[in-house]
């Protein structure tokens, strides 16, 4: 089966914080930072405005009035080849056939597609004018061959579906960067970067509007070496936004969000509660051995993350701490508290690999009550 824009440009799986897609696995959020890295990236958004405001997709109102200038129709379709040229240098249009696009593009925008839009168009014009008395006797019927109707009908979804998908292009390049970078300078605002804090700033920026997208059901092994298949969401995307909005709220639900670098400008992914403020890519500066990452740079200048941003560490920190002053008041013996601690240790590392338990239950389990008695249980 050939490309068909009214089917959805763009398709993902989506299954347990992770996107397939191209035949790879991602973090859910990852397409949200490569966007928010590459946004300016030979200027994208403009130059692909630039090619859909020569025409301003004219065709999309003519097809409303039941009317084509195939003029118009031939040249959106070469400003739709330029726009293609720029799409694919963004993730994830480079995971896509861009060859067959520009060929399906090709195909869908020649002046005989346009004169057979335009000879439907008329033959319907010639129906709507026949009166009730010729309708009653059939005469309708006559002039009207079902099966060139429903040919044409495609023809013309399919081009709809490609005009709507590159008229909105650059619209949704623009707001998705206004409105993620919104959020990412609002981290600040919440004491914990989790689900339950920065879904309130999620929802209030973006506002959470109807998504253009289909939904199905498939079945997705978790790697090669998988012989069984579990459950996963198909998606079909119509738009741009769609699909960057679905990837930052999947991302958000299993505690992934973007954060910028100070350092570097970079943006990144963060997959815990932490408040990591620094990339651990190459920075701008060098240090003896070379280049420094961004993280080793901050440390030199005295800007080292601390503790306190850690919110599992910070828990685990505070605990042992409290452990090790109880040991050196003989509350409690010296073996005990090296178990205790090395209970403590356990949760700690738990929570930092597992978002779920570090947002639900760690610091339940990291109360000295209940982790004294999990000690004695042992």
């Amino acid at each position: 089966m050939g490309f068909s824009f009214s089917a959805g440009i763009l398709t993902a799986d989506y299954r347990d914080g992770c996107v397939y897609l191209g035949g790879k696995k991602y973090p859910a959020g990852t397409f949200i930072v490569q966007f928010l890295n590459q946004y300016y990236v030979n200027d994208t958004a403009a130059r692909i405005a630039v090619f859909r405001d020569a025409v301003s997709f004219h065709v999309l109102d003519q097809f409303r009035s039941g009317y084509l200038d195939i003029e118009d129709f031939v040249k959106t379709g070469r400003n739709t080849l330029e726009i293609m040229k720029a799409l694919p240098s963004l993730l994830p249009f480079n995971t896509l056939d861009a060859d067959a696009i520009r060929a399906h593009i090709s195909e869908l925008f020649t002046e005989e597609k346009g004169e057979r839009i335009c000879e439907y168009f008329r033959g319907r014009a010639a129906v709507g004018l026949l009166g009730q008395d010729e309708i009653a006797i059939g005469k309708a019927d006559w002039l009207t061959d079902k099966t060139y109707a429903a040919d044409v009908e495609a023809l013309l979804s399919e081009v709809q579906a490609a005009l709507r998908f590159f008229d909105a292009v650059a619209d949704d390049l623009i707001r998705a960067q206004k409105q993620f970078k919104t959020f990412i300078s609002r981290l600040n605002e919440v004491n914990r970067l989790d689900e339950k804090h920065l879904l309130p700033i999620a929802l209030d920026v973006f506002d959470t509007p109807p998504l253009p997208l289909t939904v199905e059901y498939t079945g997705l092994k978790k790697n090669r070496a998988s012989t069984d298949a579990t459950v996963a969401r198909r998606l079909r995307f119509d738009r741009y936004y769609s699909f960057l909005l679905t990837d930052f709220f999947e991302g958000l639900h299993y505690g992934h969000y973007p954060r910028r670098c100070p350092v570097c400008g970079n943006f990144f992914l963060m997959q815990s509660a932490r408040r990591t403020v620094y990339c651990s890519g190459l920075s701008p500066y060098e240090g003896r051995k070379g280049r420094l990452t961004c993280r080793a740079y901050a440390a030199s200048v005295h800007r080292k993350e601390l503790a306190e941003g850690d919110p599992v560490t910070d828990v685990y920190n505070r605990r042992c701490a409290a452990i090790r002053s109880e040991a050196s008041r003989g509350t409690i013996t010296k073996d005990f508290a090296a178990q205790v601690q090395a209970l403590a240790k356990e949760h700690k590392q738990r929570a930092q690999s597992d978002h779920e338990y570090a947002v639900t239950q760690y610091e339940q389990d990291m109360e000295r009550v209940k982790l004294y008695h999990d000690a004695e249980r042992r």
